[in-house]
Parts: C-alpha cells; sequence; structure tokens
C-alpha cells in the first residue's frame, strides 16, 4: 500500500516547536527546535547539529 501526502507550503516561523518539517533547498527533514535553529534528521544530518533559519524561510510541511 502506498503513503500519500501532501506538503504545504509555510514559513519557518509557523513550524511549532518539536515539527518536522521539509527544507526545498537542502532536500532534507529538520525538527525545529527553537524560533531560529532547526536539525536534520535526514541524509547527513544526525539531529544533533543546529542549522539556522530566518523566520520568513519557507518551508514545507506534509499534511
Amino acid at each position: 500500500m502506498t503513503s500519500q501526502f501532501t506538503r504545504q507550503r509555510i514559513k519557518f516561523s509557523d513550524v511549532a516547536i518539536g515539527q518536522r518539517f521539509f527544507d526545498p533547498i537542502s532536500q532534507e527533514y529538520f525538527v525545529k527546535q527553537s524560533a531560529s535553529l532547526a536539525v536534520m534528521v535526514t541524509g547527513m544530518g544526525d539531529g544533533t547539529v543546529p542549522d539556522e533559519f530566518e523566520a520568513d524561510d519557507v518551508v514545507g510541511i506534509n499534511q
């Protein structure tokens, strides 16, 4: 069975802390840690190194 989802585009500032989101620039998934930081949880990311995001950066969340 195939799982289908839609990806909604939102601003980084609208992502809840602890929520997983997709960064279209790096093509990887992150988890938001604070108002300006998130950690990569796919690809080369192991969830330990924070990366900075701007409040108005457009990211995606799966619906």
